[in-house]
């Protein structure tokens, strides 16, 4: 997945044109080739074309949704994710307890995400022990 390019965008004036959301799939990639699970891909919209069409996306972007690690799947979008406390002072807290193996289990999926760039680090006032 070339997640170093630019982003495609359809520019869309007005109500969607079926067909040119077509002709702009095709010349993204293969809009063709069924997904592996594709009877089973819940979308939500009622009409067959609307669904064929959001198909014919996700056949396109396939590579974005492969699992090929632990971690989710790849994206461009940087995200970063900030809770406003306001002025509350921070709050002491233990961990929340669980069994020696459930530990294991969060400490490798931990390292895995630190080591993949998924989480960083913190240490702010908020950070639990």
């Amino acid at each position: 997945v070339p997640l170093d390019e630019d982003v495609a965008v359809l520019e869309v004036n007005g109500e969607l044109d079926h067909t040119k959301l077509r002709r702009w799939l095709d010349e993204l990639g293969d809009a063709d080739t069924p997904l592996d699970d594709e009877d089973d891909v819940q979308i939500g919209v009622e009409d067959d074309e609307s669904r064929q069409l959001m198909i014919r996306l996700l056949r396109v972007f396939r590579g974005l949704m492969v699992n090929t690690s632990a971690c989710p799947p790849a994206t461009k979008v940087q995200v970063e994710h900030h809770v406003d406390t306001g002025d509350a002072a921070p709050v002491m807290l233990k961990r929340h307890r669980q069994a020696q193996t459930e530990d294991a289990v969060i400490e490798s999926n931990v390292k895995t995400m630190l080591a993949s760039g998924v989480i960083e680090e913190g240490n702010g006032a908020w950070g639990f022990l």
